[in-house]
């Protein structure tokens, strides 16, 4: 029992003088934790709000998209609003993809090539990337840039871009005047590709070719 309290007083001691020597900077050490708690949770919430915004913008983007006819100018203000106000996310890289499409859509292939390149040269996530260089090569065709089309269609892409892929390497060896070359790869093209609408543009595609050879 003695040696009990003596250990206990002992403990007290050690506590007291470890207090007087830590105790200022222990307060100190447990402010800083709740402060950066409640840091961390401002934080939180803060970006939930951020990404309620950046969902509302895009939502009414995708809807002034598909409205028949598209309206152009509702889709450009959301846009911009989401490149401006959420700059390197995948909403921003969405709103370049769209703003491409409508430059497309108005024959100004250079300001689509602006919006495809920023995302092509690193977008949010592998996706948004490849699904830009593939639709930056498409734009290239349209202006016969060959050589940057290739620049775009000679890089690895996975199996969810390779059908589409082989079919626009299959468009710039025709353009290329390589017939034998494009007969080539449409009929890797559809080898890949699923049933459905691109299937069916490649098959026309190849059967041109042939009709015409």
């Amino acid at each position: 029992m003695v040696d009990y309290i003596r250990d206990e007083e002992e403990q007290a001691e050690l506590l007291k003088n470890w207090w007087q020597k830590n105790g200022t900077a222990a307060i100190i050490t447990v402010v800083l934790a709740v402060a950066a708690l409640i840091g961390w949770r401002e934080w939180q919430g803060h970006q939930s709000e951020q990404s309620a915004g950046a969902s509302a913008q895009y939502q009414n983007m995708l809807e002034a998209l598909s409205a028949q006819p598209v309206n152009e100018g509702a889709v450009t203000d959301s846009a911009n609003a989401l490149i401006e106000e959420f700059p390197g996310s995948a909403y921003a890289d969405y709103a370049r993809l769209a703003l491409a499409r409508l430059a497309v859509h108005d024959g100004d292939y250079d300001k689509a090539v602006t919006f495809l390149q920023a995302v092509a040269d690193g977008g949010a996530t592998d996706e948004l990337t490849y699904t830009a260089s593939l639709r930056l090569a498409r734009v290239f065709l349209q202006q016969q840039a060959w050589d940057k089309a290739a620049a775009q269609l000679d890089k690895s892409y996975p199996e969810a871009f390779n059908g589409m892929a082989l079919e626009l390497r299959g468009d710039l060896a025709k353009g290329r005047d390589n017939a034998a070359k494009a007969q080539e790869l449409y009929t890797q093209a559809l080898e890949v590709l699923q049933d459905g609408g691109e299937k069916d543009r490649v098959q026309m595609k190849l059967d041109d070719l042939k009709s015409a050879s």
